[in-house]
């Protein structure tokens, strides 16, 4: 009776968890509808949003074996190739590729791969015939690893990548453009467990990688403070990627009390749009195990359930709107490295700041040099030359002065001729020399014959020398 209570409790928990979590679900390439794949059963249904779930067929396969396929609706991407009815089908973690033919519902495993954990949540894309695998997060920690799958190896190959290469390339906001044949990311964090100080490191870097050159270049920086508070804020970060504008859903918004969105144009300087939602339109955009309700990409369209907010049943349960409606009627609000208003007046004030401590540092050794001078021609003139100093300073502007003059600024006009020349000659004698030692090499006194009286000459202050004396 025992075994056969533990055969029936085996029996049951194995059908009750095949019942509940064994599919996978992905959003087809280039449409707006669902596919899902009961894992056990083989079913495969297709999501409308008209008509819900529908059994489409039941699928074969080959060289599969559905136990190696990780369930779940995350991380799961079609790829159409060419134009035919096969498509690529990626599943995240695992490095999973496989081959599902439309046609006649038949699925192949194309890839050799025997490992899982090491990328989960990497940023998968299609380029062309090639499909790539950027970043992702396994064994503990973020990783920055570029792959891109081989087909004739039937495994994915590293990339060697040069320039500014990100640290991490997880957790942000990232998508390829055709249009531009480049891969941006913007925001990553670099995560490691072991590294008790950088377990958790946001970079806030904007990136973009040119496939030709196998190079990144880090384009600016993240400093439009409602976007940047927004990936700090927020723990979950919906967003979708229509190869021109990033879509990131605000829910909710501190400001608003209802959902907005912000739109970021790769192709024009990135420059971010905010969606206010003027017809309160409930968006649905968080990601959970119903990736299939909540807001996607289709083409230029948008598309998400509303079926919590219908007014009647015959409403239908969905919105599909065009991405440049949303854009006319959203407000652009700056470049996503358009640094806030206080940074600018900051670094304006650190500019201001700077040119008057230059300013200031001039003025003041300009005074510790005037300074200077003023005692060493202090020290060094006597009193009859700091005397005659003056007389010539005062008397620059009005032009050149004559021995006569000099004489009876002294008083010396009762001496005899001899004691005056003699006066005279000492004076200028001493004058010329001592300010001769302060400023070397150059010419004192301008000294010119009197037109007047040839035997005397007339005296004035080099002009040179009168610009650095009369502040004194």
């Amino acid at each position: 009776m025992l075994k056969k209570a533990i055969l029936f409790l085996f029996l049951f928990t194995q059908i009750a968890f095949s019942g509940l979590g064994q599919y996978i679900k992905w959003q087809e390439d280039k449409s707006i509808n669902y596919l899902r794949l009961h894992l056990v059963t083989h079913e495969i249904s297709r999501y409308q949003p008209q008509t819900g779930w529908v059994a489409v067929d039941t699928l074969s396969s080959v060289n599969v074996n559905f136990e190696d396929i990780l369930p779940g609706s995350e991380g799961i991407h079609e790829f159409q190739i060419g134009k035919s009815a096969k498509y690529y089908l990626t599943i995240h973690c695992t490095g999973q590729m496989y081959e599902l033919d439309k046609s006649n519902w038949t699925l192949k495993r194309l890839d050799q791969t025997f490992f899982r954990g090491a990328n989960c949540l990497s940023s998968i894309f299609m380029r062309g015939d090639d499909v790539y695998s950027f970043g992702g997060y396994g064994f503990w920690r973020s990783n920055n690893i570029l792959t891109k799958f081989d087909f004739i190896a039937k495994e994915w190959m590293s990339i060697a990548a040069e320039g500014d290469i990100p640290a991490s390339i997880f957790d942000g906001i990232s998508g390829y453009s055709a249009k531009k044949d480049r891969y941006y990311l913007l925001s990553t964090v670099h995560m490691n467990d072991t590294e008790k100080k950088t377990a958790f490191n946001r970079d806030y870097g904007i990136y973009e990688y040119d496939f030709f050159n196998q190079k990144f270049t880090r384009l600016g920086e993240i400093k439009l403070d409602i976007v940047r508070n927004f990936l700090d804020s927020k723990d979950t970060k919906p967003y979708v990627f229509n190869g021109r504008y990033f879509i990131i859903s605000d829910k909710p918004n501190k400001d608003f009390a209802y959902d907005t969105m912000f739109f970021i144009d790769v192709e024009d300087d990135f420059k971010v749009y905010q969606w206010k939602n003027p017809h309160r339109i409930y968006l649905n955009a968080q990601r959970g195990d119903d990736p299939e309700t909540y807001m996607h990409v289709s083409g230029d369209s948008l598309v998400w359930s509303n079926n919590l907010v219908k007014a009647s049943v015959e409403e239908p349960g969905f919105t599909l709107v065009s991405v440049q409606a949303l854009i006319r009627e959203a407000e652009y609000i700056g470049t996503l490295d358009e640094v806030p208003w206080y940074e600018r007046f900051a670094a304006f004030g650190a500019v201001l700041f700077a040119i008057l401590a230059v300013g200031l540092i001039f003025e003041i050794y300009r005074r510790f040099k005037r300074n200077k001078l003023k005692k060493s021609i202090r020290f060094l003139l006597g009193a009859n030359e700091r005397l005659f100093l003056d007389f010539l300073i005062l008397n620059y502007e009005q032009g050149f002065v004559n021995g006569h003059q000099i004489i009876a600024f002294f008083g010396k006009h009762k001496s005899t001729p001899e004691s005056q020349r003699q006066f005279r000659a000492k004076l200028i004698e001493n004058f010329s020399k001592t300010l001769g030692l302060i400023f070397v090499d150059e010419e004192i006194l301008d000294i010119q014959l009197d037109e007047r009286d040839q035997r005397m000459f007339t005296y004035r202050l080099q002009p040179e020398i009168y610009k650095k004396l009369k502040s004194l």
